[in-house]
């Protein structure tokens, strides 16, 4: 297995349509803070949530680069009075707005975003980000394009299935798969992106020997 995996961020680019000024400043903003310092994902989670309007748990795990939003949130509540709506992401997913304001009254009910990226993924190995990118282009469901990546071979972090699959909590997909009877190995790995500045270790998951 890949001792590290370095995810090279040519352009990337995850936007509210109709998204304000205001709130595209103040996320450049956040993402400068946090790469300065090097921010840890909860740190990471806690100047967002101080410095913007409001956040919607859909678009966390994009901005942040977070692979466990919901758990970071619960963390972050307990020191941050934060106030929650319920949201419809694209007329079809539910989540939800956080806010450490108090009047939601301004905050829309619901919400569409753009993802575009270009980014190369690294290891020992070379580029290998060709593999991820066909996988996406053949199916369209996050979880197949899972399945088929693992049944190819594919080793898949977290990352990936954010980047290239559309996944934002690659574990639960995991999960379904394991009881549909895929036998499939986690270990952890480090990466590192030049969008947080960051190197951390992260799940990765292949199909067991």
């Amino acid at each position: 297995m890949n001792a590290r995996v370095d995810y090279h961020m040519e352009k990337y680019q995850f936007i509210e349509t109709g998204e304000t000024q205001r709130l595209t400043q103040q996320w450049a903003e956040v993402m400068d803070e946090c790469h300065h310092l090097k921010a840890g994902s909860e740190e990471r989670l806690r100047i967002a949530l101080l410095n913007v309007d409001y956040v919607t748990s859909f678009e966390l795990p994009f901005r942040l680069q977070l692979i466990r939003a919901p758990q970071l949130i619960d963390r972050v509540r307990k020191e941050l009075p934060l106030s929650r709506k319920p949201v419809t992401i694209g007329h079809s997913r539910y989540g939800c707005v956080y806010t450490v304001k108090t009047d939601l009254s301004t905050i829309p009910d619901e919400f569409r975003y753009r993802f575009s990226n270009r980014i190369r993924r690294v290891t020992l190995e070379g580029v290998t980000t060709a593999a991820y990118q066909e996988i996406a282009k053949q199916v369209k469901a996050p979880r197949e394009r899972l399945r088929l990546a693992l049944k190819s071979g594919l080793q898949v972090t977290a990352l990936d299935g954010m980047f290239w699959f559309g996944m934002q909590r690659i574990a639960a997909d995991i999960a379904t798969l394991r009881g549909s009877g895929m036998k499939i190995a986690t270990d952890r790995i480090d990466v590192s992106d030049n969008l947080t500045g960051t190197t951390r270790r992260v799940p990765v998951y292949k199909l067991a020997d």
